[in-house]
């Protein structure tokens, strides 16, 4: 019981210096930065204005976020939103010549050996979906370590007409 007081009591006076010193102009610690931030992450999560343009699930039907601005249709953007919304897969842009974005993904082993053939297609359909929609871009090349349910690839649009547009 005296250990439960005793915490209590310090955790108290922790936030109450963790308060006074935001006051002051004090730069909070590391850790209340990184708790901020999360919070601030969360309250900011709202799929309808996120950045991507479709949203494919796994019955085939793809979403439009029919919050989507124009602004948001570049390929730097686009793939912010779609690193954003898959946490243990991180797409980066290698370069854009012509009509074909080539894309990498370093570290592939969550994407290749532990999403399964399905959480893999769909991923790379969303990719493929969301970075054709960027002016200019046909064909998305995305390169990685080959696994047991996904490998380098050049993809477009038509590799995913399977899923079907689901009207509002």
């Amino acid at each position: 019981m005296k250990k439960t007081t005793v915490l209590a009591t310090f955790a108290s006076i922790l936030v109450a210096c963790g308060e006074s010193a935001e006051k002051e102009g004090v730069p909070p610690s590391a850790t209340a930065n990184i708790e901020r931030e999360a919070s601030v992450k969360s309250l900011l999560y709202n799929p309808e204005t996120q950045l991507y343009i479709w949203k494919p699930d796994y019955d085939y039907t793809k979403k439009q976020n029919i919050a989507a601005t124009n602004d948001i249709r570049n390929v730097d953007s686009l793939i912010k939103g779609l690193n954003e919304r898959t946490e243990n897969v991180f797409l980066q842009k290698h370069s854009l010549r012509g009509d074909t974005i080539y894309t990498f993904i370093e570290d592939s082993k969550y994407l290749t050996e532990q999403m399964g053939s399905t959480g893999a297609e769909l991923y790379i359909a969303d990719v493929v979906l969301n970075l054709t929609e960027a002016p200019g871009v046909n064909v998305v090349s995305i390169k990685m370590e080959a696994g047991s349910h996904a490998e380098t690839g050049t993809f477009t649009k038509r590799n995913f007409i399977k899923y079907k547009t689901l009207k509002e």
